[in-house]
């Protein structure tokens, strides 16, 4: 039923330095208010959203997409489970559903058409015995200016996987593509095709916003990006590397609150008629098969906004 996922909305202490941030980072900005949005070159609706609180860094809410028919049903999921309904949090926002789930995050979902992405040509790579590039350099220009494709997924702590997981897989409708066992994470896909995950929860004796992740074209426009971002003086978490839970390789950055970024290339990418199944990690297998970095950081997974608050 859920079959996008739209943007995340986070509340921050301070809009001149999330803008800061995601500018470096690679978005474009768009400021309304006591609110700022950002979202990749071409997409026609933020990804991302910062709220001025005044306070420490919280998650404000996620938003996804469907259609009318999967709307009608999700309201109908909500209704049997006697899950209230709220107004939106601030006017110029999504219409449409706005809940809470378990552990209290508020969610929207509202209908919308799905954006189409944007073809792009397939590079010219060398491998032992096939030369498709000839007589040509491989080297990008060194002057190429990365920017992010599309918010692809994200992250959120929990203090309980198994309601998390069993909340929106039977009430929105979304799909369980992998975990990582001793219910230490779980990674959920959307209904129809999907990138392997478009949000995934991690354990945590609260909940909060663990990342927030963008599709690079490359590898090498994954890591020039992130020469951006270190001149800019914000911090190396961890990568590069690749995941085993969802195939993607990866580069973690720590946002002025202790929250992460990433970029992230060449993800699984699940059909609507495809029998996946739900693939069991342990947590070495799933987190990574190698990394720049080895193992990641001990406060990967630490939920400094449970920690402020």
């Amino acid at each position: 039923m859920v079959l996008a996922l739209k943007h995340l909305a986070l509340g921050v202490p301070d809009l001149k330095v999330g803008a800061d941030f995601y500018t470096a980072f690679g978005l474009n900005m768009k400021e309304t208010g006591d609110r700022i949005g950002f979202r990749c070159d071409d997409r026609e609706h933020d990804e991302i959203v910062l709220i001025e609180t005044g306070k420490n860094r919280k998650f404000n809410h996620i938003a996804f997409a469907t259609d009318a028919e999967g709307f009608a049903k999700i309201q109908q999921n909500l209704k049997a489970r006697d899950v209230e309904l709220l107004d939106p949090p601030f006017p110029d926002t999504y219409d449409g559903l706005w809940f809470r789930d378990p552990d209290g995050n508020l969610v929207n979902v509202h209908v919308a058409p799905i954006q189409a992405r944007t073809k792009e040509p397939e590079p010219e790579v060398n491998r032992p015995g096939v030369m498709n590039r000839k007589n040509a350099h491989g080297c990008p220009p060194f002057d190429m200016d990365p920017r992010p494709r599309r918010f692809g997924h994200m992250i959120l702590f929990t203090p309980n996987i198994l309601s998390q997981t069993e909340f929106y897989t039977e009430v929105l409708g979304m799909k369980l593509s992998a975990r990582i066992v001793g219910d230490y994470a779980a990674f959920l896909r959307a209904a129809g095709d999907s990138d392997h995950h478009v949000l995934g929860f991690l354990s945590s004796p609260a909940p909060g916003f663990h990342h927030a992740s963008f599709e690079m074209s490359s590898i090498d426009e994954a890591e020039v990006a992130a020469q951006r971002v270190f001149g800019k003086g914000y911090k190396h978490a961890w990568g590069p590397g690749r995941h085993g839970v969802g195939s993607n390789y990866f580069h973690y950055f720590r946002d002025p609150w202790n929250g992460l970024t990433e970029y992230f290339f060449d993800i699984d990418y699940v059909t609507a008629d495809y029998d996946w199944g739900v693939d069991d990690f342990t947590k070495k297998e799933g987190m990574f098969l190698w990394s720049a970095d080895g193992p990641p950081p001990k406060d990967f997974g630490q939920n400094y906004e449970a920690d402020e608050h």
